[in-house]
């Protein structure tokens, strides 16, 4: 399978990025990345069709992605001369075979990006014009003729929704003549030329209906000038349109005034559809539209496109007739599976120009959930060499295409479908507590190895029957309890492995999370589960097996949190099963953060630890360091390290992390009871 990246850094990329799209559905077979600039729209395109996406960032981040994606070829759209250079450069300096597609003919004239062009054109394997016009002008330029090769742009099939007559009645144009004008509102389009006809075609026809779709710097100048004309009968503004080919199948004529073309797909959709064109004789025009066989070309002047305009509404035997002309020459010339099939050639020829990568072999990693956490492990895998994030999935598809175009990854609303669509060595499950379960069940289901991130579950019996998959399956896991793998936790484990602790405090002094989810017991399970938990798993970490528990908690309305749920106040006693003795206390009612810690206390021994420092008092000062290490860099190192066959250091497997939530929820057992529960107690009810 070759990996191609197609890849545009247009500010607006409307054609360019239609024709992308169309060579990326026909790669059938390939693995395709849509690399864009956020915010043009392409991405969310590319990637609900189920491409991966790369949003384009500095030339920086552009060369480190191009060096550690090493596609087989990337193959950048140029929708004018001075676009697409650092890709380029990224691309060469990566060695990576670089093709170029120029949409409109050579226009650049300051010097400076002559140069640029020139330089880059120098690194690229193969130059594409999508037309000879085009051709010809680059070649006029002074670049390589053996480099230059022309593969006319092509279109799909017509596909309208509706029927002419159904579509007419729908607008309520009943007969009217229709001009269709689909184009950006920039000079270069020319619907200053088109008003200034209007006026002459308006005389002959005076019922004709000008439908004008699309966006752009010049629109409201357009609009202004549609009024002062006095126009605004004749003329619809229709903006940006999802329903082009309806608009084709009910109009008489696609007219397209340009001042310079490169091969218009727009007019290659209309011949598709049987519409016939008049066009400026534009070089780029001249080449789709045959001159009074599939439409009418014209000098760039208002009275000439008028004439053109009004004899062929005149004459509808004609436009009939050029209505099946048009179809049989864009069939014949510019269909989709034609200009496919000669851009996969090409990509043959200049395949084996790519030298070899790193060989590094990477492991592909898929994402569950595209929220805060799961932006956490985003920021440190990306960093690790010798791993690949290339799917995220998440019930919001804009978040899980943000998320993916970070990595040249694919975007799924549905877990389930990317594990299908997907090969991985590995899943971090990134949920709210009230989502596990069915991902979990979809990792063992497809034998994965899985990160999870706490807690594992609100329902005992859901986290149970993982464990027992995990177990029979043999399967690597590892859940975030990222405070075990705090260098300072190290220095403490070892003291208390000497001088053991007998009493334990514990913190979470906090204020109230912003998400919803979080302010409902039955999404979040309260502070102590979602919280909390941290420390709780912390003391058993470093003491020991907890036998028997008590817990209280309490709750106020609060008016700035509107459905809140949650206790806002909980404690917790514990006895180990060393004798050791500990109490945690929580709340959100606060502000900011005031505390959130351990206190751990031995015979002549105080330590207070925090995620980000420690003090330890032996009766000498109060000592304090702060952490050295980044502790959710080591436990996905070592999960990573694990699934790639290396030695399973993982601190906490999914197991333990069972053990965290049996004891948790026991605690949430104890407050309801107003008891004390005994923790061995398998029948811990579930919440």
């Amino acid at each position: 399978m070759t990996r191609i990246c197609l890849l545009t850094d247009s500010l607006a990329p409307s054609g360019v990025g239609a024709h992308m799209m169309t060579l990326a559905e026909g790669l059938g077979g390939d693995e395709i990345v849509v690399a864009a600039r956020p915010g043009t729209g392409l991405l969310e395109h590319a990637a609900a069709k189920g491409y991966a996406v790369k949003a384009l960032g500095d030339d920086a981040d552009l060369a480190r992605w191009l060096d550690r994606a090493a596609p087989d070829i990337i193959h950048v759209h140029a929708g004018i001369g001075w676009e697409c250079h650092a890709a380029v450069r990224a691309a060469h300096a990566a060695s990576v075979p670089v093709i170029r597609t120029e949409h409109l003919p050579y226009l650049l004239t300051d010097p400076a990006q002559r140069d640029e062009h020139r330089d880059t054109s120098a690194a690229l394997a193969r130059l594409i014009c999508v037309s000879d016009a085009v051709g010809d002008s680059h070649r006029a330029a002074g670049v390589d003729p053996a480099l230059v090769a022309t593969i006319h742009n092509g279109v799909g099939a017509h596909k309208p929704s509706r029927s002419r007559e159904a579509l007419r009645g729908e607008w309520g144009i009943g007969n009217a003549p229709v001009l269709l004008m689909v184009a950006r509102f920039a000079e270069q389009k020319g619907h200053a030329l088109l008003l200034d006809a209007l006026p002459a075609i308006r005389a002959a026809h005076p019922d004709v209906i000008v439908l004008l779709a699309g966006d752009g710097p010049l629109l409201t100048q357009t609009a202004r000038a549609i009024a002062a004309k006095g126009l605004a009968g004749t003329v619809r503004m229709l903006g940006t349109r999802s329903d082009v080919a309806d608009l084709m199948t009910l109009a008489d004529l696609l007219v397209l005034p340009s001042a310079f073309e490169g091969l218009p797909l727009v007019a290659l959709e209309a011949m598709a559809a049987g519409l016939p064109v008049v066009a400026t004789v534009a070089p780029g025009n001249a080449e789709a539209i045959e001159d009074g066989v599939t439409g009418r070309l014209t000098a760039a002047d208002p009275a000439s496109f008028a004439d053109a305009v009004v004899t062929l509404l005149a004459d509808r035997g004609t436009l009939k007739t050029m209505a099946s002309a048009a179809i049989d020459r864009q069939q014949d010339l510019f269909s989709a599976d034609r200009m496919i099939a000669d851009t996969r050639a090409v990509y043959a020829a200049v395949q084996d120009q790519k030298t070899k990568g790193d060989g590094v072999e990477r492991t592909r990693i898929g994402f569950i959930g595209a929220g805060g956490i799961a932006n956490r492990h985003f920021g440190v895998l990306e960093q690790f060499d010798d791993v690949a994030i290339v799917a995220v999935a998440d019930v919001d598809m804009a978040r899980a295409t943000e998320a993916a175009a970070r990595f040249g990854a694919r975007a799924f609303d549905d877990a389930s479908a990317m594990l299908a669509a997907v090969e991985l060595d590995a899943l971090y499950i990134c949920v709210p507590p009230f989502a596990h379960g069915e991902p979990e069940r979809l990792a063992i289901e497809h034998k994965l190895p899985f990160f999870v991130e706490k807690p594992v579950a609100l329902d005992l019996g859901i986290a149970e029957d993982v464990a027992a998959a995990v177990d029979r399956l043999g399967l690597i896991t590892a859940v975030g309890y990222h405070w075990r793998y705090l260098d300072t936790v190290d220095e403490v484990k070892a003291l208390l492995s000497a001088t053991p602790a007998r009493l334990l405090s514990g913190y979470w002094l906090d204020s109230t999370p912003p998400p919803r989810w979080w302010w409902k017991k039955d999404a979040s399970g309260g502070q102590m589960l979602e919280q909390t938990t941290h420390l709780v798993d912390l003391a058993r970490y470093l003491v020991g097996d907890v036998v028997r528990v008590y817990g209280q908690s309490g709750h106020i309305d609060r008016a700035a949190f509107s459905g809140l749920d949650v206790a806002t106040t909980s404690t917790a006693m514990l006895t180990f099963a060393s004798g050791a003795i500990a109490n945690f206390a929580s709340t959100c009612l606060l502000n900011w953060n005031h505390r959130v810690g351990l206190h751990l206390f031995g015979e002549g021994l105080a330590i207070e630890l925090t995620d980000r420092d420690v003090m330890i008092d032996i009766g000498r000062g109060r000592p304090v360091r702060g952490t050295g290490s980044d502790p959710v860099v080591l436990e996905d190192r070592d999960f990573i390290d694990a699934v790639r066959g290396g030695e399973n250091c993982i601190r906490c497997p999914y197991p333990a992390a069972l053990e965290t939530l049996r004891l948790a929820l026991a605690i949430e057992r104890s407050a309801v009871e107003g008891r004390a529960i005994d923790v061995r107690e398998r029948e811990v009810a579930h919440v």
